[in-house]
């Protein structure tokens, strides 16, 4: 019972994000509603918040699956594959990353992307607090972003995941106390 609860469960919640991203996607209009994502996805109002509060914490759940790359950069893990395609799909959609990574949402998703690289640095004995460090190594990688794709100046895909990618690796072990 509890086990087919759970996909139902699951299936739900993939299904309000699957509409969110199909939305973000397919939509001129920038703000998504509760209504907006109810109707995309076929379900209720109340299925809607029996899963979440906001269309805002839609937006945060959806946004994990890709911010992974980030995250694992930003930790001193990076695939630089992943982060370069991360970095082309956010150029192509110019508007919609400024909104998520300078706009309003802008301290959500940095809250975001430091808990994750929370998770990533758990067991990493650090010079600073935790949090701090996943602060710091996730604003850290989202600055440039934020300056690129506000087109504050030119540069490739690659280069800026490289630089991400190396810079999280060079961080993480600058806060990582020393072997004596």
């Amino acid at each position: 019972m509890k086990d087919r609860q759970d996909r139902r469960i699951a299936r739900t919640r993939a299904a309000l994000i699957g509409a969110f991203n199909h939305l973000v996607l397919h939509r001129r209009q920038r703000r998504i509603r509760v209504a907006d994502i109810v109707a995309q996805a076929k379900v209720g109002r109340s299925t809607f918040y029996e899963h979440y509060s906001s269309a805002d914490e839609v937006m945060l759940e959806a946004l994990r699956h890709p911010m992974a790359a980030l995250a694992d950069a930003a930790s001193g893990r990076g695939e630089l594959s992943a982060v370069t395609a991360l970095l082309v799909h956010f150029w192509e959609n110019r508007a919609r990353a400024r909104e998520t990574v300078a706009g309003q949402l802008g301290d959500r998703v940095t809250r975001l992307l430091a808990s994750m690289i929370e998770e990533r640095l758990s067991d990493r004995p650090l010079t600073i607090p935790l949090r701090l460090a996943s602060l710091q190594l996730a604003e850290a990688a989202l600055a440039p972003i934020r300056g690129w794709v506000q087109a504050e100046a030119p540069c490739t895909p690659g280069a800026l995941a490289d630089a991400i990618v190396r810079g999280g690796e060079r961080l993480v072990s600058a806060l990582t106390p020393e072997l004596q």
